[in-house]
């Protein structure tokens, strides 16, 4: 996710990756990522300044083809997508832009091409595109353009070993990621800096592993001051992502936050995430990690006690309210006020500690070397036959 504010919440989420050069053997294809780009929409519109080409998924039925930038409207029809402007339909429909050219949905360019599904309530829109196209559209809503090389590179390197993970996982699914902070922000085309783009390039199929193994590079915002062990965040299969003392995030903007709420405001968010409450009388925290971060938190209410991880109560009142676990809570007239530290889960690389590194001369080896201290850098098989990057 992109820092914002200051930039904003990091990718919550397991990063990791088995398709290195001392793993399996990876196929061309296999570097083919789709991602989810919306769900239920009504109607979608799709254009290309080099022209498109609308066809069904097997691409011997062409629907509809322009040579120029005209925009044509796919709508739902039945369990068929029609195109409104010829009165073709097909379901799937697959929108390939012009050759060199980048495909437009609803006005936002991405490169590859789009596949437009007939799902639920209306028109689900997937982006099939390069692994490294892909990640120039991350890296771009990830971090600021402005942000030191060496910690673009790093926030690069983890990026792409959370895709090919998701590819692994969700192989064979409609898509592997989603567009969203559910997944890692991606924007598309449309906005990518040179800068950003750099980076992506200079670190061109470059993952991290672990004893030649999957490796799950979480990363976030902004630790407060001490990463956290993924085995408190994420579970018991992730121990080799241990925390390390973060001095480097103390001069983040988010290193202290404060946020008050009142009773109503927590019950509203709890009850739009599923929980049912009703009026709050309390918050207790009853467990936290090593690092200080709440595992487990009690909302006292008149109809009992609800007790929640304490990254599920953070997901229910607003990752961007209650930036972390890392907090104190306290009672006063009307209300709560949260005092913490940080933003995100807190576990792995700490993105504007990242930058602080950079700033101090540390490559981007270092940086990762310094927030996963038991991975490696390695590289995706055939990238560089017989080669791996150094590990330190």
């Amino acid at each position: 996710m992109r820092p914002r504010g200051g930039f904003g919440p990091a990718v919550l989420g397991v990063i990791a990756v088995s398709l290195i050069a001392a793993v399996a053997p990876t196929s061309a294809c296999a570097q083919t990522v789709r991602v989810l780009l919306a769900e239920d929409k009504p109607a979608v519109r799709v254009a290309s300044a080099g022209g498109v080409t609308l066809a069904d998924l097997s691409g011997k039925h062409v629907l509809a083809r322009t040579g120029r930038s005209d925009a044509y409207r796919l709508v739902p029809l039945g369990r068929t997508i029609q195109v409104r402007e010829t009165g073709a339909s097909a379901a799937p429909i697959v929108a390939w832009p012009g050759r060199g050219a980048q495909v437009a949905a609803d006005g936002q360019a991405y490169r590859g091409r789009l596949e437009l599904h007939r799902l639920g309530a209306g028109l689900t829109v997937v982006n099939v595109v390069d692994l490294e196209d892909y990640l120039q559209g991350v890296l771009k809503d990830e971090i600021p353009a402005g942000w030191p090389m060496e910690a673009a590179k790093a926030v690069a390197v983890a990026a792409r070993t959370y895709a090919l993970y998701q590819m692994e996982l969700n192989a064979g699914s409609l898509f592997h990621l989603r567009a969203t902070t559910a997944s890692q922000v991606y924007g598309g085309a449309t906005g990518e800096d040179p800068r950003t783009t750099a980076a992506v390039q200079a670190t061109r199929s470059q993952v991290l592993t672990f004893a030649g193994q999957a490796f799950p590079a979480f990363f976030h915002a902004c630790s407060g001051g001490t990463t956290e062990d993924a085995v408190d965040v994420f579970g018991v299969n992730f121990d080799m992502v241990v925390g390390v003392k973060d001095d480097f995030s103390l001069s983040c903007p988010h290193v202290l936050w404060v946020e008050r709420l009142t009773g109503p405001q927590i019950e509203r968010a709890l009850s739009r995430a599923g929980y049912a409450v009703s009026r709050v009388a309390g918050l207790q925290d009853l467990l936290r990690s090593r690092t200080g971060r709440i595992l487990q938190i009690a909302v006292q209410h008149s109809g009992g006690t609800l007790i929640l991880e304490g990254r599920r109560f953070r997901e229910a009142l607003g990752t961007e309210v209650i930036r972390s676990t890392d907090f104190q809570v306290r009672a006063d007239a009307g209300g709560y006020t949260f005092v913490g530290r940080g933003w995100g889960h807190g576990a792995g690389l700490s993105q504007w500690g990242a930058k602080e590194m950079a700033e101090m001369a540390y490559q981007y080896r270092e940086i990762l070397r310094f927030y996963y201290p038991l991975a490696e850098v390695g590289f995706l098989d055939g990238a560089r036959p017989g080669q791996r990057a150094p590990a330190r």
